[in-house]
């Protein structure tokens, strides 16, 4: 990912992520870092079309919400304004939106700060699970 496309990506993230009731964790450099690992993973045409996409994002302002300012130099409420505009766009803008929004999405829900604040705890609760089947399995052997 280059410099501008991560620049451009910080901001999509600052403008989708939730805010908010506990969710202000300083986490967006993580969440940046976990997108950009994730992409070599997608299949080969939205490693091209996703990263490309962005540039969508930045330079659009002008064509689609009537602003002469890039993506990157909004605010998160403009760009959060900006952006929810693009899930009922038709084109490339919605699918794009959506891509964007589930990867962000995905990055920060898994991130240890947000799973901590929502009180989710994935391997007690899976502990927890294979104890229980223990039982119940040892149950019915005897």
């Amino acid at each position: 990912m280059s410099r501008g496309q991560a620049r451009i990506l910080r901001a999509v993230i600052a403008a989708i992520r939730p805010r908010g009731h506990g969710f202000d964790q300083p986490i967006d450099d993580d969440v940046l870092r976990h997108v950009a690992r994730f992409l070599p993973y997608l299949p080969g045409p939205l490693r091209i079309g996703l990263p490309a996409g962005l540039y969508l994002v930045e330079y659009g302002p002008p064509l689609f919400a009537r602003r002469l300012r890039r993506f990157s130099a909004m605010t998160p409420d403009e760009g959060q304004r900006y952006l929810a505009a693009w899930e009922h766009a038709g084109g490339l803008r919605g699918p794009l939106f959506v891509g964007l929004r589930a990867l962000v999405f995905l990055a920060f829900y898994q991130h240890p700060d947000v799973l901590a604040s929502l009180e989710v705890d994935w391997a007690g609760r899976a502990a927890t699970l294979v104890a229980r089947r223990a039982e119940l399995l040892h149950g019915r052997a005897g």
